[in-house]
């Protein structure tokens, strides 16, 4: 056989795309079932949805109306058919809170599969890493697989690293699709994995050419829906105000330097950054040496591990520039964001890369091992809700990151180490199958009696917020950090100060932005007190006092200058105004003319 032909000679075939589709299928349902039911949250994506459906409307200069139109994603887009379309808020926060659970699922288990093709283990590997948090050690802020109403983060993260499953499963089309999809779902997240992926089609294109050239028209037609979901977002947002570049600069790289908490510099030694050396030395030692295990396909995943590990390292120096020295269209990307993709690669990928270690006891051993101490770790929601560690607790409290090396250096050994074939060991090859695969139904049985995180309250169901939704005239202004208000009211709000950073993502509200917190909550922009520094937003603590010394004639002034009718607070504020609604947590006030 020539050099040529053996080259072109799969070591195994790729995973079963029969298979691979009945992973997905099952873990989606899991995943779904799971985000519904017990970790349903309000979804930020449904209050931007409000805004394009035509449900809350804005004067056209407004910085939370500008957000809401120029952020680009089809979630946006999708959302605002269902809620044009009838379905109450409600019920679409939980249909994507659900949805978030799917795809993340769906994600891990692809990973997982496209590297063992172990079923079972694929679709209970999740399981556990939800409920041990194994993939929370992001670099400026937590992972989450669902359970949080950042809806952009997890379905961009989730989607980016599902494509590399479907990819390394041999599901070309599909992967091919949802990659050309996937700067729609998530702009950033999308971008930095496009570029990744181009980077490994290049190390090998001729080789790659034909094996790819299944999925280039799928990928023709996700691209395709991103362009029309780009044409909408500009034809939607032809009347929001624009600003200057020089101006827009100016207010970006104010609000990173003082108030911005994701894009403060990214710690050079964390769990991320290990992490992703961790991720970046396996895909490198396996493709040096034991690629042969793994099919043409896991090869092409484990060079999107390499690539993206070599984009996302130098990424977090990026961080550590001055956002004057930084092009603000880059600090809008967050550079360091794309260092989560390989933490949520992680444990798949180890778990994988130790399932491809056929008949081999040790490798099931580790993976066993690897599986318990994650359950123990004291990050696992086992110890939530519990009194105080005792010390033979604390011993198994382990800590993750320490776990994260100790397999991997186990992965290694046991792939090096000569297979042993006797039945001996293969009853414990087994027997720890077994122990794997138990600790996967633990986690299922405990994830289905966790509570729901919290009751969703809106206007159809809450008097206060009701209360709110009644008032047809102005603008509604909330104090402190309360954030979503738009969303369980339907009424626009003066400033969401929960998330100041919309004006990262929409620099033309950056000077009102800037006014309001000046003229309506005494803050500076440009120099806001240490307390509000790298938190996004107002703290309550800082609001109160200077909202408790206003008079009722300079809430007057706030109605006639800002349009505000009414003012939401904790129950504990005390306004110079008429009380409207309250109840034991919140107060509604109302501004008379």
């Amino acid at each position: 056989m020539s050099d040529r032909e053996s080259m072109e000679v799969d070591p195994r075939p790729a995973a079963g795309r029969h298979r691979a589709l009945w992973v997905l299928a099952v873990s989606g349902s899991v995943g779904f079932a799971i985000g519904i039911t017990r970790f349903a949250t309000w979804q930020v994506a449904v209050e931007s949805a409000q805004v394009v459906a035509g449900l809350v409307t804005y004067p056209a200069d407004h910085p939370f109306y500008i957000y809401h139109m120029k952020l680009w994603t089809v979630a946006h887009q999708v959302c605002a058919l269902l809620l044009w379309a009838g379905v109450s808020e409600i019920a679409l926060s939980k249909l994507v809170s659900g949805m978030l659970g799917m795809v993340s699922f769906q994600a891990l288990s692809l990973v997982l599969f496209a590297f063992s093709e172990d079923l079972l283990l694929a679709i209970g590997a999740p399981l556990v890493i939800l409920y041990t948090q194994a993939a929370i050690h992001g670099a400026n802020y937590p992972i989450a697989l669902m359970g949080t109403d950042h809806t952009y983060g997890v379905l961009g993260l989730s989607t980016a690293v599902l494509v590399v499953g479907l990819l390394g499963a041999g599901c070309y089309r599909l992967g091919g699709f949802l990659l050309g999809l996937a700067p729609a779902i998530h702009p950033s997240i999308g971008g930095w994995l496009a570029l990744v992926v181009a980077v490994c089609v290049l190390w090998d294109f001729r080789r790659l050419r034909a094996e790819l050239q299944p999925g280039l028209p799928w990928f023709l037609v996700g691209s395709a829906v991103t362009a029309l979901s780009l044409a909408v977002l500009l034809v939607m947002a032809r009347d929001v105000p624009g600003i200057d570049r020089a101006e827009a600069s100016k207010y970006v790289s104010a609000f990173v330097n003082t108030w911005d908490d994701h894009r403060r510099p990214a710690s050079l030694i964390s769990v991320a950054t290990i992490l992703n050396v961790d991720a970046l030395v396996l895909a490198l030692v396996w493709l040096r040496w034991f690629s042969a295990d793994l099919s043409r396909s896991a090869v092409f995943a484990l060079r999107i591990v390499v690539a993206a590990a070599a984009l996302s390292l130098p990424l977090i120096f990026v961080s550590w520039l001055p956002s004057s020295a930084v092009p603000t269209p880059l600090l809008m990307l967050m550079p360091s964001r794309f260092v989560n993709f390989n933490v949520l690669m992680f444990v798949p990928l180890v778990l994988g890369l130790l399932g491809a270690c056929r008949d081999n006891a040790w490798a099931k051993t580790a993976a066993a091992g690897f599986l318990c101490a994650l359950f123990t770790s004291y990050r696992s929601m086992i110890w939530d809700g519990r009194p105080a560690a005792g010390w033979l607790e604390r011993q198994i409290q382990f800590n993750p990151w320490h776990v994260f090396v100790a397999v991997s250096i186990a992965l290694v050994a046991a792939r090096a180490t000569p297979r042993l074939r006797d039945l001996r060991w293969r009853a414990v090859a087994r027997a720890a199958r077994a122990v794997a695969l138990a600790v996967a139904a633990a986690c299922a049985f405990f994830i289905w009696f966790l509570p729901p995180i919290y009751e969703l309250l809106d206007r159809t169901n809450n008097p206060l917020y009701a209360a709110a939704a009644a008032e047809r005239e102005g603008l509604l202004a909330t104090g402190g950090t309360f954030h979503l208000v738009q969303l369980y009211t339907r009424r626009p709000v003066l400033l969401d100060g929960g998330a100041l950073d919309g004006i990262t993502y929409a620099p033309a509200g950056g000077p009102k932005t800037a006014r309001i917190l000046r003229d309506v909550y005494g803050i500076d922009f440009f120099d806001p007190p240490e307390e509000a520094r790298r938190v996004s937003g107002i703290p309550h603590r800082v609001n109160k006092p200077i909202w408790e010394r206003y008079s009722r004639l300079k809430w007057q002034e706030i109605r006639h200058d800002f349009g505000v009718t009414q003012v939401l607070t904790r129950a504990d504020w005390v306004l110079d105004l008429p009380i409207e609604a309250e109840d034991q947590f919140l107060k509604l006030y109302r501004i008379p003319r």
